[in-house]
């Protein structure tokens, strides 16, 4: 299954992770795999797989403990919310939701977006706007 509900960015076959936005289910969820590795609350956080390393964007939309599905009015991704609490670590990169990232070799691989989640998306969905991928090359 999926790795992560969200936004994964890679390149090439086999997949080569480049960078993931995660969605997690709350702020202070009760079960560390819902819950950003960059949250403060709940039991215990979970850490991305070794792949993705530190490789990420983590966000949640839901201020609460309970769980509904909607659509909640907290834009994800932008250092700022309901993730955004003390402890936290979400929210410390002031440039999101852009990322910068040198790829170890140059590649003429296609670069893939995919909307990933582990339940159908009539229940778990990742609403998205806009998508812009400026790629710079060595000149």
């Amino acid at each position: 299954g999926p790795y992560i509900d969200g936004i994964s960015i890679t390149q090439g076959s086999p997949r080569q992770h480049i960078w993931s936005y995660v969605v997690g289910i709350r702020n202070l969820a009760k079960s560390a795999t819902n819950q950003c590795p960059c949250s403060s609350g709940g039991s215990g956080t979970a850490s991305p797989p070794s792949f993705v390393g530190g490789d990420y964007y983590c966000d949640t939309g839901n201020p609460t403990a309970p769980w509904e599905q909607v659509v909640y009015p907290d834009r994800l991704w932008d250092s700022s919310g309901v993730s955004c609490v003390s402890g936290s670590t979400c929210c410390d990169n002031p440039d999101q939701p852009w990322f910068r990232k040198e790829l170890a070799t140059p590649s003429t691989d296609n670069i893939e977006f995919r909307w990933c989640a582990n339940e159908a998306r009539s229940d778990e969905a990742t609403p998205t706007r806009k998508v812009e991928l400026y790629i710079q090359t060595e000149i």
